[in-house]
């Protein structure tokens, strides 16, 4: 799946599943900025091999690699990011909404302030990376759009409130972005994680009650990690998913169907 002459933008690409995008897209050729808020991830085996830059500047071939410090809920650091992305690699192809937050909280214990964070970076930041860079998207002879959304989408969750509402508005604003934007020949798609090892996630897989509802749902004998979701973003990204637009793919190792 060559992504050769091809830019992409991760937001929320220095660590978890971001990174693991930034990298497989990197991996295939393509430039990749990295918007976020810090360079440098937390977990510690992310932290020894380096930021997202410097791991892609590691890899074979030829492929680019930049950082712009990027809140996504900021009109002006999005519109900066994208311009900084255009003007260095000469345009846009790939646009990655991956930035995200998960405000722990039932709805009567959230105050205003963390719902509407949930929902400044989750949803809203997918509106104004977009709309931002929609003019790049359209000219390309290949763009493509990947939201993150989540299983979450679809189900609810335990003092999720903030996060299950954003993540299923994703999955229906993916759908009608593909509406808008498929006679460009832009190409629109969610994917939607289940369980997945990343510093967000950490919490919930070190609580022994919730890893053991995770190893009875998960179907298969290991849990997910950001370079798979990373692969699969790359065929959503390549000429081989061309005609794959509109969809809000799980990736879940079966979390979905044994619930």
């Amino acid at each position: 799946m060559d992504l050769s002459d091809r830019t992409a933008l991760v937001t929320g690409g220095a660590a978890g599943i971001g990174r693991g995008i930034a990298i497989e897209l990197a991996r295939g050729g393509a430039n990749v900025v990295v918007a976020d808020v810090r360079a440098e991830p937390k977990l510690a085996d992310e932290q020894a091999a380096g930021t997202t830059v410097e791991v892609i500047e590691g890899l074979d071939g030829d492929a680019g690699a930049e950082f712009v410090d990027c809140d996504v809920a900021d009109e002006r650091d999005v519109e900066t990011a994208v311009a900084a992305t255009a003007d260095r690699f000469g345009g846009l192809d790939i646009l990655v909404n991956n930035a995200g937050v998960s405000v722990r909280g039932s709805v009567h214990e959230l105050d205003r302030d963390e719902w509407e964070r949930s929902l400044d970076v989750n949803l809203t930041g997918v509106y104004l990376a977009t709309k931002h860079a929609a003019s790049h998207l359209r000219e390309s002879e290949a763009g493509r759009i990947v939201n993150l959304a989540s299983t979450a989408a679809f189900e609810g969750g335990p003092r999720a409130a903030g996060y299950c509402a954003t993540k299923a508005a994703v999955v229906n604003l993916t759908r009608q972005m593909a509406v808008d934007y498929g006679p460009d020949g832009v190409t629109v798609n969610a994917l939607c994680p289940g369980p997945i090892y990343t510093s967000m996630s950490q919490g919930t897989f070190d609580d022994p009650e919730r890893r053991e509802i995770y190893e009875e749902h998960v179907l298969l004998p290991y849990f997910g990690e950001p370079s798979d979701v990373g692969e699969l973003t790359r065929f959503l990204a390549s000429d081989a998913a061309r005609y794959v637009t509109g969809t809000a793919i799980p990736i879940d190792g079966g979390w979905l169907a044994s619930r």
